[in-house]
């Protein structure tokens, strides 16, 4: 429950500036195909619902909290001291239980595997400042073998989640290249510090965050994102997400391909001054049911580094109250497995509303015939998140240019 960035970066770092460059070759697109590998998400349902809590500093209910292992964030010694019209394709793959959507890209020349995230801001990576232990498994960034990085002296980063440190360390720059698109000098985070959870993830070398530059956590100076250094060299100021439930999706970058999606394409304004591509959302249907209004709805982000729809209680009590057998355990919603789950139609935005297939209401099997509900409570916090069980029905339009959002159903 818990991805991208480019534009023209200026990093300061106390008297020095780093400037950030795309490489320049008129304008363009590139595409980032999803593909799918065979793995586990760690921990299942309550895994997942902590991890999206303590990523917007929310209280983990105590039913969650109980289920989880504790996960200690670990210091890891000491930083490491450095000394054509263009369209490619890198695939990026949902987990088992589609519980991310991973994609290749390389730093400094060397592939790694990323999660892309538009509810965070961040480009950090499993470093050679981790100990050997803890990155067994992943491919992992070493500064010393890339003739393009400098360090950022004095810069750190820290990404937290609730009270917990889930990641930390050191900041440099280097030549990011994200399916044939490169940005010279952009920033890039060593991870030096990281919690269990993503040590036992194997399949993700760190994050790729496509949210807004405003809530990037690099001290002294926030640091730009890649879709941000990227964004004036595209041929549209816009990236796509085009995610697929057990199937090759894509991000691409610059263009909106019109032969996935069906029918236009609806645009709600975001509001950024959290740095969230966040919109409203006031109304709902289940089923064949009419519609109805959320008066208290809390914004909600669309965030594609968190799997599961994270929604207000009113609008989880209305769904889940119409399927048997459906309750809340110590994981989260469970139900038989065996139901037929209804469709599940939310607002996004004043005028759209998505439709989201009952079978992408059903997460995940836990076991004894019971199964995860893909949408869960946000426990009353002050916002709802929509991660990839929204996604996978929708492909959508992250608009930079225009800070909006735009939805139609996939193909």
């Amino acid at each position: 429950m818990r991805g991208i960035r480019l534009y023209f970066f200026f990093a300061t770092c106390f008297t020095s500036a780093v400037v950030a460059a795309p490489t320049q070759m008129g304008k363009r697109s590139f595409k980032i195909q999803t593909r799918r590998i065979s793995a586990r998400s760690v921990g299942g349902g309550a895994a997942e619902l902590d991890k999206v809590y303590r990523k917007y500093g929310w209280e983990v209910p105590t039913a969650v909290s109980s289920k989880v292992s504790t996960h200690q964030s670990l210091a890891l010694g000491d930083p490491v001291k450095p000394g054509d019209d263009k369209q490619g394709d890198v695939p990026a793959t949902p987990e088992e239980g589609d519980a991310s959507f991973l994609s290749p890209i390389s730093v400094g020349g060397q592939p790694l595997m990323m999660n892309f995230d538009t509810g965070s801001s961040d480009l950090w990576v499993f470093s050679t400042s981790l100990p050997e232990q803890q990155t067994r498994g992943h491919s992992v960034y070493d500064p010393s073998k890339s003739n393009t990085f400098k360090p950022l002296e004095g810069a750190s980063w820290t990404i937290t989640y609730g009270d917990k440190s889930f990641a930390r360390g050191t900041v440099g720059t280097d030549t990011v290249d994200i399916g044939g698109a490169k940005v010279e000098g952009q920033a890039v985070e060593l991870a030096t510090t990281v919690s269990d959870s993503f040590v036992q993830d194997a399949h993700s070398d760190g994050l790729v965050g496509l949210g807004f530059g405003s809530i990037n956590t690099v001290k002294p100076q926030q640091q730009k994102t890649f879709f941000e250094n990227v964004q004036a060299t595209l041929d549209k100021p816009v990236f796509t997400a085009n995610l697929r439930h057990h199937e090759l999706g894509s991000y691409e970058f610059g263009r909106i391909d019109e032969s996935q999606f069906e029918g236009p394409i609806t645009y709600t304004p975001v509001d950024t001054s959290r740095g969230f591509w966040q919109v409203e959302s006031k109304s709902f249907a289940v089923g064949d049911g009419e519609t109805q209004s959320n008066p208290n709805a809390t914004p909600a982000i669309m965030d594609t580094g968190t799997t599961l729809i994270l929604a207000d209680d009113a609008v989880v009590k209305a769904y889940w109250g119409q399927v048997e057998g459906a309750k809340l355990d110590d994981d989260g919603i469970t139900f038989p497995c065996n139901t037929q789950l209804p469709d599940f139609h939310i607002a996004l935005g004043p005028t759209y509303m998505a439709t989201v297939p009952g079978e992408l209401m059903n997460w995940q099997r836990v076991g004894r015939g019971v199964c995860f509900g893909g949408m869960q409570s946000n426990n009353g916090a002050p916002m709802q998140i929509y991660g990839d069980v929204l996604f996978k029905s929708q492909f959508t339009v992250f608009d930079g240019g225009n800070k909006a959002v735009g939805f139609a159903p996939h193909k």
